[in-house]
C-alpha cells in the first residue's frame, strides 16, 4: 500500500494498520503539510484561542468527560505509550532516497542535502553514517567560525579512490548570524558543490536552510527532506512504536468518548483528533509526539460522565484518555522583542550556547541570561549540552509568533 496523499479530503475513508512504512523522504519541493479536517477546523481555532485566553472547555451534551477533571498520566504509565522515533526506519528511506546517488555517483553531484525540521529525527544522520562507514565531520568551535578560520576544511577526509563518504550532520553549527560569522560556511559550499571535498551528505535543519538560501544559491534539486506525517501516517507512526499493556488498548476523546486509535490495530476509520494532531504539529513527527505525550490522560477521581454505549469501543480493554494538553507552552502575542529576537536566533542556528547570545543580538549578557530562564520557566526552551534550544511542544507557539511578525521562517 502506498502512503496516503497529505492533502487528501477529511471524508475520505481511510484504513489504519496496514503499512508500516511510514517514513519517505522527497524533494523539498515536494514537501506537502498535511489539512486540518473541515469538519474540525473551527472548533480547533476556538480551542486554541481559549488556551490563549485562560479559559477553559465546557463540556459538550455526550462529552465523557470534562477534560479539566482528568489528571496527566503518571510518568511510567505515559512512557510506553509514546514512541521514540526509530532512526532505524527512517535511515532505510533516506537510503532508497539517495540509492541511486550512491550507486552511480554522479560526478555532477557530489554532495547531497538532507533537510531536517527541528525536533523531527533527531540522530539520523549521525545513525545513517555508521551504517554507511561513512566520515561524521564535527563543526567548527565558533570562535573559529568568527575568526573566519578555513584551516577547518583543510582537515577535511578527501577520497583516496576507494568510495570514501563523508556526512556533516549540522550544517546549522558552521555559520553564525554575525558578520564575521560567514565566510566559513560560504566557502564550504563553495567547495562541497565544485566537489572539491569528494562525496558527501551534508544536514541542515530546516530554518538554518531559509537563511542560508538568502545568502548562497543552495542547490534546491540535491536536497532531499523527510515528507510530511499527514494523519493515516502519524496513526501507523503510533501503532508501530508504543508498547501495549498486554491487553486491548483505547485511546479515547475526552469530550465524545469516541475510540480515536486502537491497539492492536483493527482496520477502523482514521479519527479525525489525528488529522487535527498532524495538522497541529504541521506534519513534523517530532512536534507531533510532544503534543500526544501532553494529551494523554488518566480517569478522573471524581465527575466522570458515564459514555452511552453509541459513542465508541473505550470500555473494551484498558483505556486511556485524550485531550488537547491545557499546559501546553503559550507565547503572548504581546511578547517583548527581546523574547522574540532570542527564539529567533536558537532557530535559525539549531540551538546556539548562551555565552554566544549577546555575540549575536543586541541584548546585554544579563538581559539574555534572564530570558533564557524565564523562558525556561515557560516551557519553551531548554538546555541540551552547551546549546539552547526551542523545546518541542513551545515550537508551534513560537513559530507562530515569529511568522506574526514577518521574521524569516523556515518553508515547513
Amino acid at each position: 500500500m502506498t502512503d496516503a496523499d497529505p492533502a487528501q479530503g477529511a471524508n475520505e475513508e481511510v484504513r489504519l494498520g496496514d503499512s508500516p512504512s511510514f517514513w519517505r523522504f522527497v524533494p523539498v519541493a515536494d514537501y506537502q503539510r498535511p489539512e486540518l479536517p473541515a469538519s474540525g477546523a473551527v472548533a480547533y481555532f476556538w480551542d486554541g484561542m481559549k488556551r490563549r485566553l485562560g479559559f477553559s472547555r465546557s463540556p459538550s451534551a455526550g462529552t465523557t468527560h470534562d477534560r479539566d477533571t482528568l489528571p496527566p498520566l503518571p510518568e511510567e504509565r505515559r512512557k510506553p505509550l509514546v514512541p521514540a522515533i526509530e532512526t532505524g526506519r527512517a535511515a532505510d528511506a533516506l537510503d532508497t532516497a539517495l540509492h541511486d546517488w550512491l550507486t552511480v555517483r554522479p560526478a555532477d553531484q557530489p554532495i547531497r542535502f538532507v533537510v531536517e525540521q527541528p525536533h523531527a529525527h533527531p540522530g539520523l544522520l549521525p545513525a545513517w553514517a555508521v551504517r554507511h562507514g561513512a566520515v561524521l565531520i564535527d563543526p567548527p568551535a565558533p570562535e573559529r567560525i568568527l575568526a573566519g578560520d578555513l584551516d577547518w576544511l583543510d582537515q577535511w577526509p578527501r577520497e583516496d579512490g576507494s568510495s570514501a563518504l563523508w556526512v556533516l550532520p549540522r550544517l546549522a553549527h558552521c555559520y553564525l548570524r554575525h558578520p564575521e560569522g560567514l565566510r566559513l560556511v560560504r566557502t564550504l559550499l563553495a567547495c562541497a558543490e565544485a566537489g572539491e571535498l569528494g562525496r558527501g551528505v551534508i544536514g541542515c535543519d530546516s530554518w538554518a536552510w531559509a537563511y542560508l538560501d538568502h545568502l548562497w544559491p543552495l542547490q534546491q534539486s540535491a536536497a532531499l527532506t523527510i515528507q510530511a506525517f499527514d494523519g493515516n501516517r502519524l496513526a501507523r507512526l503510533l501503532q508501530a512504536g508504543i508498547t501495549p499493556p498486554g491487553q486491548a488498548l483505547g485511546f479515547c476523546d475526552a469530550r465524545t468518548g469516541e475510540e480515536i486509535l486502537r491497539l492492536p490495530p483493527d482496520g477502523t476509520e482514521l479519527h479525525p483528533d489525528i488529522r487535527q494532531l498532524a495538522a497541529h504539529s504541521r506534519g513534523n513527527p517530532g512536534i507531533a509526539l510532544a503534543a500526544w505525550r501532553r494529551s494523554l490522560h488518566s480517569e478522573p477521581h471524581e465527575g466522570a460522565i458515564q459514555a452511552d454505549d453509541d459513542n465508541g469501543k473505550c470500555d473494551d480493554g484498558e483505556t486511556v484518555w485524550f485531550s488537547a494538553p491545557r499546559d501546553e507552552p503559550v507565547l503572548d502575542g504581546a511578547a517583548d522583542d527581546d523574547v522574540a529576537l532570542l527564539l529567533h536566533a536558537l532557530l535559525l542556528h539549531d540551538g546556539l550556547p548562551a555565552s554566544l547570545l549577546p555575540t549575536l543580538l543586541p541584548l546585554t549578557h544579563d538581559q539574555c541570561q534572564a530570558t533564557l530562564l524565564r523562558l525556561q520557566r515557560e516551557g519553551l526552551v531548554e538546555p541540551i549540552g552547551p546549546r539552547w534550544f526551542v523545546t518541542a511542544s513551545g515550537y508551534p507557539s513560537v513559530r507562530t509568533l515569529l511568522a506574526s511578525r514577518s521574521y524569516l521562517t523556515d518553508g515547513f
